[in-house]
Formats: structure tokens, sequence, C-alpha cells
């Protein structure tokens, strides 16, 4: 594990008490006792190279940890191998965000140009998220029933870390998934969800390009999936 790449940053991000910390302006205790999500899923294929393609959410879900069969592991010792095998144990039991992740890449085209085999793209395809810890708030609801103040100060907290993880992993394209992280990557258009392309985002010294793609509370419908579809194939034309 240590001649990984990310090593140290995953420590960094695991070790990482800027909102929990009981002395952060009450900011403790808007997160529950959870350790961090560096990622769901490997960011690195087979071959020890970072992914070409990932998409970008905004912090995991308190579901991650609870119910009969928790995803994840809240044990310190195998927190980390549970995020890395997070598709490999569960694929089959992936939550609704993930499935419907999923149908921006179900084209022949986009599966055949990534090498997708199997219909799992999280064998191509990595997943990060902006803010790295399960978050709550005193209606007992997550991100989003937190002030718009808090969220903000929780971002600015744990956006280093991304931004690390970007860096590091240079991705070739990604899928910024909803509106707080379509702001934060300042996809110039995204208040009118016109799926455009941008490059060099947030000026993080890497050559990328940024789909928007806007989260819904049901299913993306039928136009919006296929102009997200669009949009990758037209990248994966200059890429491949």
């Amino acid at each position: 594990m240590e001649n990984r790449i990310d090593y140290k940053l995953i420590r960094d991000i695991f070790k990482c008490q800027k909102c929990k910390n009981p002395e952060s302006d009450d900011f403790h205790k808007y997160f529950p006792d959870y350790p961090a999500v560096c990622f769901f899923g490997d960011p690195m294929t087979e071959k020890g190279r970072a992914k070409n393609v990932f998409i970008v959410g905004i912090n995991p879900s308190k579901a991650e940890y609870e119910g009969k069969r928790p995803h994840l592991e809240k044990s310190p010792k195998k927190a980390l191998k549970s995020q890395l095998g997070y598709f490999e144990e569960f694929f089959k039991e992936r939550y609704r965000f993930f499935r419907e992740a999923e149908k921006f890449f179900e084209d022949k085209e986009i599966t055949t140009k990534l090498g997708i085999e199997d219909n799992n793209i999280w064998n191509k395809v990595g997943y990060l998220d902006l803010v790295k810890c399960v978050t709550k708030s005193s209606k007992n609801k997550q991100w989003n029933g937190l002030r718009y103040s808090v969220k903000k100060q929780i971002k600015k907290n744990c956006q280093n870390y991304l931004e690390r993880q970007l860096r590091l992993y240079q991705p070739k394209l990604i899928i910024a998934y909803g509106r707080d992280v379509g702001e934060w990557f300042g996809v110039q258009d995204f208040y009118n969800e016109s799926y455009n392309l941008i490059s060099n985002p947030r000026r993080l010294g890497i050559e990328c390009r940024v789909i928007y793609v806007p989260q819904r509370q049901g299913k993306h419908s039928r136009p919006e999936v296929n102009e997200i579809k669009a949009r990758i194939k037209e990248f994966l034309k200059n890429l491949y």
C-alpha cells in the first residue's frame, strides 16, 4: 500500500480534523463519527495508472455506514480497503445514485473507447467527492439540510484534498455532479444546465475538461442522459 502514488494524500485525508475538532467553530456537530471517504473504488487501474475519467460528487452518505449490511467499514484499519474495493464487492448492490451515474456511459461507442467490460464502468471511471466526510444537519438531514454558510466553510476546509487528488491523478475528463460541485469547478453556464465542456478547471494546472451534470431527486430524463452522452462522446473523439 505504501507504494501507491497517493499513499501520503490518503493518510492526510484520514488524519484531517479541520471540521471535526471540537474547537473549530462548533463545526464538529455536523459530522457523525465515521471515517473520511477518500474515494469510491480504486482511482487507479490494474496497471497502476490513474483512470482518465472521474465523476466528482459532493460528499458521501451516512447510508454507506449504516443498515444491515454497511458498504463501508468504520474501523480505521479496514476503512481504506472497503473504499478501494467498493465496486468489486457491492457492484450488484450499489445505491441508486451510482446506478444513475452509470447511465451516462451506457453507449457502445463510449464503452468501446474507454475499454469498459462486463458493463462495469467503474473499472475505467473513478469517483471522488469534494467533501470527504459524511455530514448531518439538525433536522437529521445530510448535506442539503445545512445552511449555505456552513456548506461554504466545509467546502473551504476540504477542497485542498480534491485539488491534490486531481493534480495527482491528472484526469482527462471530469463529470461534475450536482450544483455545488459545478459551482466549485467554475462551470460558466451551470445555472442554465448547458452541459458545456470547460478547460483547465479552477486553474488546477492540469489539462482537463469538465461536464456539468445536474443532480436530480429522481431519475434524469432521457433527453438529459442523451445530451450528457453526446458530450462524453464529443470529448472521447479528441482523446482517442
